[in-house]
């Protein structure tokens, strides 16, 4: 899983440079979201449902945009 999350990581810096406004738009907020929740999943599974990791992922995701990628700037 390392090597995926490696390689999703690679795509995202390459995306960030390309000067794109929408270098994180919903397809690359999708490939993030179905990679966290099998990270999440593989870590958890034992103290979370399928829903509240699903959950959990899309908050986290959604704050990231929020915060991070607009600098609270919506």
């Amino acid at each position: 899983m390392q090597r995926a999350s490696d390689d999703l990581l690679s795509y995202l810096i390459a995306q960030a440079q390309t000067g794109a406004k929408n270098w994180f738009g919903y397809p690359q907020q999708r490939l993030i979201n179905i990679s966290l929740c099998h990270q999440i999943a593989a870590n958890h599974a034992d103290c979370m449902s399928p829903d509240e990791i699903v959950d959990y992922v899309l908050k986290l995701n959604d704050q990231i945009f929020k915060r991070i990628v607009t600098n609270g700037q919506t």
